[in-house]
């Protein structure tokens, strides 16, 4: 029994941590998760406000009216190899 629920328990362990299910909620529109991901600042990856929007670390300004809200309260952008913006998502409260 505890050989059972310890495989099961592992099991659960990684459909949690799959890539693919942690962040389903991007909307087909924004190329779902293919050019999707979460901003990590350690990375390098930050975003600043300005009258205009979000600056991002790159010089990009992404449009207060552009913004979606993120429903994890983290900072996401969809955009394609090019660098193009599809989408970008905004904690609640980020103006």
């Amino acid at each position: 029994m505890a050989r059972s629920l310890g495989r099961s328990l592992a099991g659960a362990c990684v459909l949690v941590a799959s890539p693919s299910l942690a962040h389903e909620w991007y909307p087909v529109s924004c190329c779902s998760d293919r050019d999707c991901h979460p901003l990590v600042e350690a990375n390098g990856e930050t975003v600043t406000e300005s009258a205009d929007g979000w600056r991002l670390w790159d010089g990009r300004i992404i449009a207060r009216n552009r913004a979606r809200p993120s429903p994890d309260r983290q900072f996401h952008l969809c955009e394609t190899p090019a660098k193009t913006i599809i989408c970008f998502f905004a904690p609640p409260g980020s103006s």
